[in-house]
């Protein structure tokens, strides 16, 4: 009798996941004690880039837990094997930096999709949402440099 071989297919069903994960409010509320009281970390989905990146990332066993900030997540994104990289392909992590005109100050995380596609948590729409991988042209208002690019090696 012959075992049939099963294989997973990771990268496949990450970016299945993704594309199901537009407009899901899901992500959008990450309760914390701080100084003693229970917040909303994430502001209603205000602040959830890093909450929803590493939720999927976790779920895959690709990252050690859920984080609340880009930098917190960049870190674990490191000490779970994800490695720097030059390369847009499918299931890259990218952070960008601030928007020209923007009121965010921080930094931003999500995922590239393909086709010059990216998706993350919008903070104004409060869900994750496709969008271009930059935000838009080099030179526009909503334009955000890619200050990092991540991949796994397992997700061939």
């Amino acid at each position: 009798m012959t075992k049939t071989k099963i294989k997973p297919l990771p990268l496949e069903t990450l970016l299945l996941m993704l594309k199901k994960s537009v407009g899901t409010t899901l992500f959008q509320t990450l309760y914390m004690e701080v100084r003693g009281h229970k917040k909303d970390v994430t502001e209603k989905g205000n602040l959830s880039c890093a909450f929803y990146v590493s939720s999927v990332l976790a779920i895959f066993g690709l990252i050690d837990r859920l984080h609340s900030t880009v930098s917190g997540t960049e870190k674990a994104l490191i000490e779970a094997g994800w490695r720097k990289t030059t390369v847009l392909k499918p299931g890259v992590i990218l952070i960008w930096g601030k928007a020209k005109k923007s009121t965010h100050d921080h930094l931003h995380i999500g995922f590239y999709l393909n086709d010059n596609k990216a998706i993350s948590n919008i903070w104004q729409k409060r869900v994750p949402q496709k969008h271009h991988f930059t935000f838009g042209k080099e030179g526009s208002d909503t334009f955000r440099s890619i200050l990092a690019m991540y991949y796994h090696p397992s997700l061939k």
